[in-house]
């Protein structure tokens, strides 16, 4: 007796993934492609092409529990060779904006970052909390007078007791999602249990962007895909983004266990890591942003949440140089409401990584944990010459 499966197609599921970017879906008739030229696509997981059948099908379940949407670079291979222009990259970045949307907790936060109509109120929250604060102190109808220190206008304490409070918030949604992925991904019941999570060479490999070097040294042919820059500025981007952590971890100590009050000399170590780390993320971030204008569709779609990401990040980081240039031109009446602007984008920047781009830094990390535990030494797939 030939054994039957039942198929409960979430067509719902489909439209939503088609909404986010993935239109050229429906063009795809299944030829293996996309799996055949991806650099890091192995014999055990070829993805994306398993995932277009899942999303065709509507098997929601299928498409979220698996880690292969995160393992994914966006190399753009797969659409730059694929023979029906159905865009498999679209398919793989729609599946993550779902993703982040799916695990998020609270839910309504993932739709929040998602959904262009709840930008204002996203700002509109850190606006309101500074307001209060400053109101509060008596600097909104009087700055400061005096040499400019912005611990004067904006004390220091409050912006930790604040940025902790938050933070601290969004550490435990992240963590809920990270655990809600991870459960989903073992729902089938095949894993060992026993295994040891090779957490350590895990982050070993994303410290060294390994799998992103595969993605830009092992490409099918030297047919362009409109990425070979992605490899290069997300590096810099992330160790960019990186180093103005420790610049702000690195304050935080001088302050609080030195007494090494700010602003610090252009010439210190740490400030000048901290300017460094700014301009390599302004220089990332413009490349990453011209190459998606100028190339549109070739390279894939830009989804809503990737230009809210760069944006934000962009004008972090300025306003970040901005504030620190007005105040050694002694500008007080723009140097404070740069300052302010300046902690309403890190609010949005950084409370809201749990739902936003930032999100892959939680869900790819324990994608790569679970496949490396999985299916460690899997064999790439053989290249297509064509």
């Amino acid at each position: 007796m030939p054994t039957t499966l039942d198929v409960e197609p979430d067509l719902g599921f489909k439209r939503e993934i088609l909404g986010l970017g993935a239109q050229d879906l429906t063009a795809c008739y299944q030829c293996g492609t996309c799996s055949t030229v991806c650099p890091i696509a192995t014999t055990e997981n070829p993805f994306p092409r398993k995932e277009m059948v899942w999303v065709q099908w509507g098997l929601r379940d299928l498409a979220l529990s698996n880690s292969s949407i995160w393992l994914c670079h966006q190399c753009g291979a797969c659409t730059t060779y694929c023979p029906r222009s159905a865009k498999p990259a679209d398919v793989m970045a729609a599946l993550r904006d779902f993703s982040i949307t799916h695990y998020a907790f609270p839910r309504f936060m993932g739709r929040a970052l998602n959904e262009p109509k709840f930008l204002p109120l996203l700002f509109l929250i850190p606006a309101v909390i500074f307001t209060f604060i400053i109101g509060w102190l008596g600097h909104l109808s009087a700055l400061p007078d005096g040499e400019i220190v912005y611990s004067k206008f904006m004390p220091i304490v409050y912006i930790e007791v604040v940025f902790i409070g938050a933070l601290s918030l969004s550490i435990i949604a992240a963590a809920v999602g990270g655990v809600r992925y991870w459960r989903a991904m073992n729902s089938d019941a095949n894993d060992s249990g026993r295994r040891r999570l090779p957490l350590i060479p895990t982050l070993l490999t994303i410290l060294k962007h390994r799998k992103f070097k595969e993605c830009a040294s092992e490409p099918a042919t030297a047919r362009e895909t409109h990425k070979e820059h992605l490899y290069k500025s997300h590096l810099l981007v992330f160790y960019g983004f990186l180093g103005l952590v420790v610049t702000t971890t690195a304050v935080g100590i001088g302050i609080y266990a030195f007494g090494y009050l700010t602003p610090w000399p252009f010439w210190h170590p740490i400030k000048i890591l901290g300017n460094v780390s700014g301009i390599a993320v302004i220089v990332a971030v413009a490349v990453l942003s011209y190459r998606r204008i100028i190339d549109k569709e070739k390279a894939g779609k830009s989804t809503y949440s990737d230009w809210l990401f760069l944006h934000v990040l962009l004008w972090t980081t300025v306003t970040g140089f901005t504030t620190e240039y007005l105040r050694l031109a002694d500008i007080r009446e723009l140097a404070y409401p740069s300052y302010f602007i300046h902690l309403i984008l890190i609010f949005v920047l950084l409370v809201y990584f749990p739902y936003s781009k930032l999100a892959h830094l939680v869900y790819r990390t324990v994608a790569m944990v679970h496949n490396a535990r999985s299916s460690p030494g899997a064999e790439a797939v053989p290249r297509m010459l064509s």
